[in-house]
């Protein structure tokens, strides 16, 4: 395997260090890669999964210290390989190896790995805002000027159309409102709806070599995002934030 491909893999669920812990399932007959997780304030849940993936055997494998993992894998060279560290039977690391230098990482016991519940029943979804590159970047970068603010927040304006304000707040506030360019007919927002705006940075970023991937919000407070980059489909659910106004 590459470590690229592998390090991409990791950073659509690591999202810069929001999620530490997660269960690695490989499905050796089924050729994927994949892992659920849950952010520590619940307000994420996400699904990422490799298809066509080969390089190791079937297995659940323990991660609790995602960024040592990273590290040790940044000492190796682009082609690696991977094999399980057994005892008893049971895995307690797992060594990567390139042609000159292996590195060993301690696998956790699956019990400490926080476990991610299913999504039970998705609400209809009356919002789609594609997610281009100009609005990725936009995004970011006005998450970035306001670093100590939390949320974002879909809105009607006094025209009737659909905003965005990184920064809302019922009283005088630093805040950057975003021109959105919503799917005709999914535009409209029934009240307030406010996200993790540190989250939704995160997962932009770590799919911005994504193309075509639609934000969809519910009025019930839910968000989606799905992006779909070669053999890596990545699907992100938000939970509305309640104001604190």
């Amino acid at each position: 395997m590459t470590k690229d491909t592998l390090k991409t893999f990791i950073s659509k669920y690591y999202l810069g260090g929001t999620i530490e812990s997660v269960k690695l399932t490989v499905d050796k007959s089924a050729k994927t890669l994949k892992t659920n997780a849950l952010t520590d304030d619940k307000s994420v849940l996400l699904s990422v999964v490799k298809n066509n993936f080969e390089e190791l055997d079937s297995a659940e494998i323990g991660i609790n210290d995602t960024s040592k993992l990273l590290k040790l894998l940044n000492v190796l060279g682009d082609n690696i390989k991977g094999n399980y560290d057994l005892v008893n039977e049971k895995m307690t690391s797992i060594t990567f190896s390139d042609d000159k230098t292996d590195v060993q990482y301690v696998t956790a016991d699956l019990s400490v790995i926080p476990s991610a519940p299913p999504l039970k029943k998705t609400p209809p979804f009356n919002v789609e805002i594609p997610l281009d590159a100009e609005f990725i970047s936009k995004f970011v970068s006005s998450k970035s000027a306001l670093a100590d603010v939390d949320t974002f927040t879909l809105t009607m304006n006094k025209k009737g159309k659909l905003e965005m304000i990184i920064g809302y707040s019922s009283i005088n506030s630093n805040r950057i409102k975003l021109a959105v360019n919503a799917v005709e007919g999914k535009d409209v927002v029934s009240k307030n709806i406010n996200f993790n705006a540190n989250h939704l940075k995160e997962i932009l970023v770590a799919n911005k070599d994504c193309t075509n991937a639609n934000l969809k919000v519910s009025d019930a407070g839910l968000a989606s995002v799905q992006f779909v980059c070669d053999d890596i489909i990545s699907e992100y659910y938000l939970v509305e934030v309640k104001s604190i106004d």
